[in-house]
């Protein structure tokens, strides 16, 4: 007997090892790789060497009944397991389409829902030396964690965050609370930490610095982008002949940042694409 329970304890070892090597943060690693070494022609385009319906199907099999995603099918849902499917999806280019099926009808529903309740304040705490002062501010800083009733954690700015502004709902977030966590996870030797007061680290360093460039993109602090945009445009409010083409020229350029902040955060290689617009158009 104890033979056989030392077998049948090695058997459900090497199965959840194998579940490990087969996972949505692979799936993810493959299609990130993928997308960006492909090929442009259209040739290659419709024969793509990524399997996309059967990617997709298998994502799609990792939804949990909270709406999350799951490394696997069957498992918990968590933030960074939700970001790598979304951001699957984005990068085979299927996402829209994807949210609009009728046979997962009410899935993005709870998939936003299950993203927006991961920030709070575990405690409902409230410390003395937020960062940021801005109108309506009420000195609330609250973090995003990766699964209910866990701590808040710097990185799953990055992949709860980044799934909502894939999603095109990052807007729901409370992103001044949120940008007031992060900074307050800043350490004094440089970095950030997973937590307020902890060392810091690169892991955490990393997405939290991402998520402070895309909180940027998506309107809590956009001070700065409202300045270059004032700038770019002021002379064409003073001549009303023109002011259509360029009211149809801001919206899209304002349409591509977007786009193209949506891609970095998918490729987690968040970049402020404004400093890069303004720098080319100074040239």
């Amino acid at each position: 007997m104890a033979i056989s329970s030392n077998n049948n304890d090695n058997n459900e070892q090497n199965e959840e090892n194998e579940d490990d090597d087969c996972d949505l943060r692979f799936l993810y690693t493959a299609i990130s790789i993928w997308y960006l070494l492909k090929p442009t022609d259209s040739d290659s385009n419709d024969n793509p060497i990524i399997n996309i319906q059967t990617a997709t199907n298998y994502i799609l099999s990792c939804i949990t009944y909270e709406g999350s995603l799951g490394l696997t099918p069957g498992r918990e849902g968590h933030g960074g397991s939700t970001f790598c499917g979304i951001a699957s999806l984005f990068l085979m280019g299927v996402l829209d389409d994807v949210m609009n099926r009728e046979e997962i009808k009410g899935w993005k529903d709870d998939l936003i829902r299950w993203c927006v309740s991961r920030q709070y304040s575990l405690h409902g705490t409230i410390y003395s030396n937020t960062i940021s002062e801005h109108n309506g501010s009420t000195n609330q800083v609250a973090g995003m964690c990766g699964r209910p009733n866990k701590l808040e954690d710097t990185c799953y700015s990055y992949w709860v965050g980044g799934t909502l502004h894939l999603l095109n709902e990052a807007h729901l977030l409370d992103g001044w609370a949120l940008r007031d966590y992060v900074l307050s996870c800043q350490s004094t030797y440089g970095g950030f930490g997973k937590l307020v007061g902890e060392m810091p680290d690169k892991l955490h360093s990393f997405y939290s610095l991402a998520w402070l460039s895309l909180s940027v993109e998506q309107g809590c602090c956009d001070e700065e982008e409202d300045e270059y945009v004032n700038e770019t445009y002021k002379d064409d409010k003073d001549n009303k002949q023109t002011s259509t083409y360029n009211n149809e020229r801001r919206r899209q350029v304002d349409e591509s940042l977007h786009q193209l902040s949506r891609l970095d955060c998918a490729l987690g290689i968040c970049s402020k694409r404004i400093h890069a617009l303004q720098k080319r158009q100074e040239r």
